[in-house]
């Protein structure tokens, strides 16, 4: 099993694995993935997500946007993270959401609002996975105020999105290699600064 490498302990190895089971059930009703990727469901979604855990503080509060099938608020969660809330506007999955933080023995907060401008929260982290461009993130979650960073799983046109931000936004920058993808990167962005 892939999450040997990241060093978990064998209560959340089997929590990982209920949700697992979970997800695949709900998904042939409510499509949380797509079924091309469930039979590589460790290292494309879970393993992808479980390694956020390496940037992230257990005592850290995280906001998780879009969080769709719990990637990554639900399995960071599961993972260690003490403190989650998760932004789902999606009926559904928020239902899905609130089944699958049982498996969590951390406080997992779920929220079925669309995040725009006018979204108001603090946390310490933001994490997104497949949301939308970094442009767009930095427009919709101006009303967050993270204390810490933004945590980003992106894929092989990471460094286009961030020329594209660059020109609107500063921002601190470093990226980070994907233990699931070549080609893909974390991007972990800190001090947001709108550009006039």
């Amino acid at each position: 099993m892939m999450v040997d490498n990241l060093n978990v302990s064998r209560e959340v190895k089997q929590a990982l694995l209920n949700y697992q089971n979970l997800l695949l059930k709900w998904n042939k009703a409510i499509n949380l993935i797509s079924s091309g990727s469930e039979k590589d469901i460790w290292k494309r979604h879970i393993l992808d997500s479980l390694q956020l855990l390496k940037y992230i503080d257990f005592s850290d509060k995280i906001i998780d946007i879009g969080s769709g099938g719990g990637f990554p608020g639900i399995v960071l969660s599961i993972g260690g993270v003490k403190n989650a809330v998760l932004v789902e506007s999606d009926k559904k999955k928020s239902a899905f959401l609130a089944r699958a933080a049982k498996f969590s023995s951390n406080k997992i907060v779920i929220i079925d609002e669309r995040v725009d401008e006018k979204f108001t929260m603090n946390c310490d982290v933001l994490t997104l996975r497949g949301f939308s461009s970094i442009n767009n993130i930095f427009k919709l979650t101006k009303g967050i105020k993270i204390q810490k960073k933004i945590l980003l799983l992106k894929g092989k046109s990471y460094d286009q999105e961030i020329a594209e931000a660059q020109k609107y936004w500063l921002f601190d920058i470093n990226l980070h290699d994907s233990i699931t993808s070549r080609e893909g990167k974390i991007v972990e962005i800190s001090n947001i600064k709108k550009l006039i």
